[in-house]
Formats: C-alpha cells, sequence, structure tokens
C-alpha cells in the first residue's frame, strides 16, 4: 500500500493505492494523525485505486472522522466502487461516512459548509 499525500483547493487530500487491511490500517491512521497535527481538520481520503479494504481499514475512517469532528473538522471518502463498496455496505458504515463521487465533489462540499 501507498498513500500519496496532496492538497486540493487546500483542502489535504489521501490518495491511497492498494489494499488496505488489518496490516497496514495503521499507516492510514498515522496519515490521518499527521495532518491533525498540522491542525488541519478537515480531510479526504481517496480510495480510488484501493481493490481491497477490510474492517479495520474501514474502522480507521471511522475512528478518524470522529477525530476530526471534536476540531468541528470532517473526513470525507471518494473514489469507493467494487468490493470496498460492498464492505462499506455490509458494515453500515456507507451511513457514517460522507463518500462522494470524486475529490472536485468533496472540495465542494467542504467549501459549501
Amino acid at each position: 500500500m501507498e498513500i500519496i499525500h496532496r492538497t486540493f483547493d487546500s483542502i489535504p487530500v489521501l490518495d491511497i493505492i492498494g489494499e488496505v487491511d488489518l496490516y497496514n490500517a495503521r499507516e492510514v491512521k498515522e496519515a490521518i494523525d499527521s495532518i491533525v497535527k498540522q491542525q488541519m481538520y478537515e480531510i479526504i481520503v481517496n480510495l480510488e485505486k484501493v481493490p481491497f479494504m477490510d474492517s479495520s481499514g474501514i474502522g480507521t475512517l471511522v475512528t478518524g472522522m470522529y477525530k476530526l469532528k471534536k476540531y468541528h473538522g470532517n473526513l470525507k471518502v471518494t473514489g469507493v466502487s467494487g468490493s470496498v463498496a460492498k464492505v462499506f455496505k455490509l458494515t453500515g458504515m456507507e451511513s457514517h461516512l460522507e463518500i462522494h463521487s470524486s475529490v472536485e465533489e468533496a472540495v465542494k462540499s467542504f467549501k459549501q459548509n
């Protein structure tokens, strides 16, 4: 798994490439934590290039979202499809995490709030 940090219209974006599972979900948590330490509380996690994510990966995203909400921020997810979308649906997390079809759409939703 690889995590690319970038910024889109001043919003931090984490592009995740590869599978996210019990063995590497901690890297996603650390990437989110490093952004929070910079006092940035709106984050987009792009899963467009993630072919598989287990429940520990989704749990990491939910934990990150709740941490950001403490600072009146939010975590938004983009690029959810295939088996990742199935796991979101099966775990019921699609109702907890804010999912957008693209990074641009997620950025727009931050700007509207």
